[in-house]
């Protein structure tokens, strides 16, 4: 029987949590779990990693890169198996993808760039001239914005918007240049949580969004080319069974997502006088009405 601490920062991880479970007993092991849920207050998560590391677990799986770092930073020797962390070496949580050198591993919730824009241009073949709206504190986005710069698109053009802190969102009208066949929006949690703010003014001027965090696709974005939680959390539940089987951490590759979800919101779509192209519309993973 092994003991498995759960780290998790927010709720809205629950599918990693579920798929890295069901893939354990998938996989016949034996294990109790011990699950630590910090409610989204990142301060209390050392503490939490401190509670599992009392009760001598042999692996913690940890949901989000505060939840991972909390987990990497105990004295004892813990391996630690994260998702979704977007940026892993930027979190110095790995020395590199291939090998991560240290006591985690994982699987990265990056879906590249190239596939993103890839969809974008599926999504709205006749768009030329894109924004990519991001906020210039949080590592995540420039990760992103940085991933988007070395792509080249024959046909569209990006043009980047920068804010320095939220309260530069309530100046959206005036921030936005015109011209825009549509808004991307980079993982990143300031423009993610304030989703509300920027969709009530592209509605207004017939921008569609497109977005990288679930949630905002339900909320008014017109789609997205996301992670699929609940399968990079069965895919972290085989890294650790090769760490309970006796593999060294430092030893196995970090992945990146594989195969994401097309979502789409085809109320969006009616709303701003969109055709979704057929071929989303069978490859979509949800529609949301």
């Amino acid at each position: 029987m092994y003991n498995i601490g759960i780290l998790q920062l927010t709720q809205n991880l629950d599918d990693a949590v579920h798929g890295f479970k069901s893939e354990i007993a998938q996989l016949g092991i034996q294990t109790e779990f011990h699950y630590l849920n910090a409610d989204g207050n990142i301060d209390q998560l050392p503490g939490l990693a401190n509670q599992l590391a009392e009760k001598k677990v042999d692996l913690i799986f940890a949901c989000s890169t505060p939840a991972a770092t909390a987990a990497v930073k105990l004295i004892a020797n813990i391996p630690v198996v994260f998702t979704p962390v977007f940026d892993p070496i930027g979190a110095n949580l790995v020395h590199s993808l291939a090998e991560p050198g240290g006591k985690a591993t994982g699987v990265a919730g990056m879906v590249k760039a190239e596939d993103k824009m890839l969809f974008i241009s599926r999504l709205l073949p006749t768009a030329t001239t894109v924004g990519i709206l991001y906020h210039t504190k949080d590592t995540n986005s420039m990760v992103e914005v940085a991933n988007f710069r070395k792509v080249v698109h024959p046909t569209i053009r990006l043009v980047e918007i920068a804010i320095e802190n939220s309260e530069d969102l309530s100046n959206l009208p005036d921030i936005l240049p015109s011209g825009l066949d549509a808004l991307f929006l980079p993982i990143g949690r300031i423009v993610e949580e304030n989703f509300a703010t920027i969709v009530y003014y592209t509605d207004t001027i017939g921008v569609p969004i497109i977005a990288s965090h679930t949630p905002n696709i339900s909320d008014g974005a017109l789609g997205g080319l996301v992670a699929n939680h609940y399968q990079l959390g069965k895919e972290c539940a085989v890294k650790a069974e090769m760490i309970l089987h006796g593999r060294e951490v430092k030893t196995i590759p970090v992945d990146i997502v594989k195969s994401p979800e097309i979502l789409l919101n085809q109320f969006t779509a009616e709303n701003l006088d969109i055709s979704l192209p057929e071929d989303l519309l069978q490859e979509a993973a949800e529609i949301f009405q």
